[in-house]
C-alpha cells in the first residue's frame, strides 16, 4: 500500500493483492518504524462511504464491505474518493509504472491502462 498526504487529502494506492484481500474482508496494515511507530490500515466494515479516523498511532480508513467485493472484480473501476470530517479520501488501484525505475516498484500492480493498447 502506498500512502500519500497532501493537505487534507489522503490518497492510498493498494497493489492487487491487497484489493483482493479487503474483498475477503481483511484488514490492510503498514507500519511505517519510526521512533514511535504510525500505523495506517484500510478495513471494509458496514460504513455507507469510505471514513477516516486517527486514534493514537493509527490512521484508519474504513471501506465499505460491499464496494470492497464488487471492485476488486471490475477491471474498469479504479477507486473511489469521498469526504469525511472535512478530509477528502481517495483510494485506488495501483498500476505500474510507464516509465521503468529500479527497484521493485510494479511489483504486485495493477496492468497500467495507457500501456495495454
Amino acid at each position: 500500500m502506498k500512502l500519500r498526504l497532501r493537505s487534507n487529502t489522503i490518497r492510498l494506492r493498494l497493489l492487487k493483492g491487497e484489493v483482493n484481500l479487503l474483498a475477503q474482508g481483511q484488514t490492510i496494515r503498514e507500519t511505517l518504524p519510526t521512533p514511535r511507530p504510525f500505523h495506517f490500515t484500510v478495513q471494509p466494515t458496514d460504513v455507507h462511504d469510505l471514513e477516516a479516523s486517527f486514534d493514537g498511532d493509527t490512521l484508519a480508513i474504513a471501506v465499505p464491505k460491499s464496494w470492497a467485493l464488487s471492485w476488486a472484480a471490475n477491471n474498469e473501476e479504479v477507486g473511489r474518493s469521498a469526504s469525511s470530517k472535512g478530509i477528502e479520501i481517495l483510494v485506488e488501484k495501483d498500476w505500474a509504472c510507464t516509465t521503468p525505475r529500479s527497484g521493485e516498484e510494479n511489483v504486485g500492480t495493477f496492468p497500467n491502462p495507457t500501456v495495454l493498447g
